[in-house]
């Protein structure tokens, strides 16, 4: 499990994550990224929290789904183009000149990076009338997130996401919780998932801004995790100073990926220190004991 923590702000949407994995069935403890960045040239993240095996064939299949549904969507458009007269090969011509021009999630799958986006002078200009958005996309996440759960109905949230993007079609930034039933929520504030998500109502909420700036809530992130870690000391949630939380953003402006921080071991740690502290505090904490009647 994890516990990774998204959040809106006046910047933009971060995800903050830490980078530990357990693999549940040997034990066995590694380090590495949760947060994806998976469809090429679209400011989109995803952050996923699980079991290991389902976070692994999450990755696996979802390249698939989508360029199965690409493809679909391509032969309809076909199908349409074919009934204004155009042939079936000026069809296939037209509809993969425009894919090129009008849809980024296409970068995907596209392998020829010399492709240029050239349109047939002599076909006039046809709206395409199927696409695939990055709401199909995200609709495709909810659908294999919902099968590969109910696989493991004894397991209470098996497999949870966050989805952070940037929408073409209004210029805006919307964050999307995906629950293991395919459900989901979207929200302006701040969501967190993993087996440690009950931190960051406890430590991130107290602090939580929408008006502060990206690096001061990307700081807090960090200490809620570091608080999971060493304060209530949740197992499936760490890092080590190789392996510190990440960080990965998109800015209002559609810039987008992961952050580096010169300062990062000083912040860590003096977290470190605040966290030992509190530790401190409480094993040593003087107060006024409870007496029968």
């Amino acid at each position: 499990m994890t516990l990774i923590i998204g959040f809106k702000c006046v910047d933009g949407i971060a995800f903050v994550s830490d980078t530990k994995i357990v693999d549940t069935e040997s034990g066995n403890v590694s380090y590495g990224s949760k947060i994806l960045t998976p469809l090429e040239d679209t400011p989109c993240m995803i952050g996923l929290a699980g079991y290991m095996n389902l976070f692994e064939e999450f990755n696996r299949k979802i390249p698939d789904i989508v360029k199965q549904r690409i493809a679909e969507i391509r032969i309809s458009n076909v199908k349409e183009l074919i009934k204004t007269g155009l042939s079936r090969k000026e069809s296939i011509e037209y509809v993969t000149s425009r894919e090129k021009c009008l849809s980024s999630i296409l970068k995907r799958i596209q392998n020829d990076s010399k492709n240029e986006c050239i349109v047939n002078p002599n076909i006039a200009e046809i709206e395409l009338p199927y696409q695939y958005s990055e709401e199909n996309f995200i609709d495709d996440c909810k659908s294999l997130i919902k099968q590969i759960s109910s696989q493991n109905e004894i397991i209470e949230d098996s497999l949870e996401m966050l989805i952070g993007i940037r929408r073409p079609r209004d210029k805006k930034l919307h964050m999307h919780q995906i629950f293991s039933d395919g459900s989901e929520i979207e929200s302006d504030q701040y969501l967190a998932i993993g087996s440690g998500y009950q931190y960051a109502e406890t430590v991130f909420g107290q602090v939580y801004d929408y008006n502060k700036e990206m690096s001061i809530l990307i700081t807090e992130a960090f200490r809620t995790i570091l608080y999971a870690v060493i304060i209530g000391k949740e197992s499936l949630v760490g890092y080590t100073h190789e392996h510190p939380p990440e960080a990965v953003v998109i800015h209002n402006d559609g810039t987008y990926g992961k952050v580096l921080f010169e300062n990062e071991s000083d912040v860590i740690d003096e977290i470190e220190r605040e966290m030992e502290n509190i530790a401190q505090q409480i094993k040593n904490s003087h107060m006024l004991i409870l007496k029968p009647k």
